[in-house]
């Protein structure tokens, strides 16, 4: 009985750091969508220690010329964002996408902020990554 026990709470372990190891999208929401020269942005937190983080985003026009920047942005109080490598340009195109690689130490805080700068309705979905440290 104790065998069966230790190997379903292994099992139950197992799976859950499996699953923190899969990419994470953001829920669509209001605001985001850029629209002609406004911003949208997505902020995640991060609270488990990450190696790192890889962040995908995806942006799909809706109408309107396709034009602008986003840029990855990181802080460790919430407020205080620096840009956290070079802007992604927004170009006239249906779909497209950029990823952001953010090597250890991570900042607790790291946002996406697209802005236009054009006549343009275009909404960003955010997909990230961002695995644990693993013991060797």
């Amino acid at each position: 009985m104790k065998k069966l026990l230790f190997l379903v709470a292994f099992l139950a372990g197992l799976a859950s750091a499996t699953h923190a190891q899969k990419a994470v999208t953001l829920p669509l929401a209001a605001g985001d969508t850029i629209t002609n020269t406004g911003t949208a942005s997505k902020v995640i937190e991060l609270t488990s220690g990450p190696s790192g983080i890889a962040v995908q985003v995806v942006l799909t026009k809706l109408s309107g010329t396709g034009a602008g920047t986003v840029v990855l942005q990181g802080c460790n109080d919430g407020v205080n964002y620096t840009a956290i490598g070079s802007a992604f340009t927004i170009t006239n195109v249906t779909t497209q996408s950029t990823m952001f690689y953010v090597a250890a130490p991570v900042p607790r805080f790291v946002k996406v902020l697209a802005t236009g700068s054009g006549t343009e309705s275009v909404v960003q979905t955010v997909i990230y990554r961002a695995p644990r440290y693993q013991a060797p």
